[in-house]
């Protein structure tokens, strides 16, 4: 049976977010990247629920949640979400996080390290080599070619809510953080997810920001692209549930 979603509204430092929760258990924060929300993370939400208490917030400005006078930016960001864990008193929460959703986890776990477990960082972004608009832009339509249709729904509703405006503004913030120097600092064992067909985040960089951190490991995702929590739930969340319970040393034998 597929475990329901939960949906609410919480206020959290003035502002209205909305969060979806399924299951029971030792929690996990599902964290979703640029101008998405994170409805894209219920298909994996779907199978982590059935061992664990899943949390899925969309971040102010993002998808249901409110929009702020000014875009948040990845400070601003954290400290909404360190405020949302803090409230829960659950202590240290595992997050599994997507694109620039992993510069936010980062800034949280370097700002409140009491807050955050272990983290999954999916399709981590900024790739220090590739920081210019074009680029990037280039690359997002390569990739967005190669998710399945059911997320091209997705994406395109959630921009247009977002607006281009906001999504530019923390699209610019986002290229101009550095993640490459903020791993290092991280005490958290971190487990980084590529998909093998991922146009956003580099095989190399993916693999680089593993080795920077000071308790990481690095796993590919065949046939996946930058969503492959979306495209391959089910072998992400064996990934995820390895990491947590088991240690990196059993990761390789369940990525298939």
């Amino acid at each position: 049976m597929r475990p329901v979603v939960r949906s609410s509204f919480v206020e959290v430092l003035g502002l209205r977010i909305y969060v979806r929760e399924a299951g029971a258990g030792e929690p996990v924060l599902l964290l979703h990247g640029l101008g998405v929300s994170g409805r894209y993370f219920v298909p994996l939400a779907s199978v982590l629920a059935a061992r664990r208490q899943v949390i899925v917030p969309d971040l102010p400005g993002w998808g249901r949640s409110e929009r702020p006078s000014r875009p948040l930016g990845l400070g601003g960001a954290a400290d909404v979400l360190g405020e949302l864990l803090r409230r829960r008193g659950r202590g240290a929460v595992s997050i599994v996080a997507n694109s620039f959703g992993c510069q936010v986890a980062l800034m949280l776990a370097q700002r409140r390290p009491e807050l955050v477990g272990p983290l999954t960082l999916v399709g981590p972004t900024v790739d220090p080599r590739y920081r210019s608009w074009s680029v990037h832009a280039a690359r997002l339509a390569l990739d967005t070619l190669r998710e399945p249709p059911a997320l091209w729904r997705i994406l395109f509703a959630d921009y247009a809510r977002m607006g281009s405006r906001r999504l530019a503004a923390t699209a610019q913030a986002a290229l101009e953080d550095r993640p490459e120097d903020r791993v290092a600092s991280i005490r958290q064992p971190i487990l980084v997810v590529r998909g093998e067909r991922d146009a956003i985040c580099t095989s190399q960089w993916a693999a680089e920001c593993a080795s920077r951190a000071q308790r990481g490991s690095f796993r590919p995702v065949a046939k996946a692209a930058h969503a492959a929590h979306f495209s391959h739930p089910l072998v992400v969340a064996r990934l995820v549930e390895s990491f947590l319970e088991e240690g990196p040393d059993r990761l390789g034998e369940l990525n298939g």
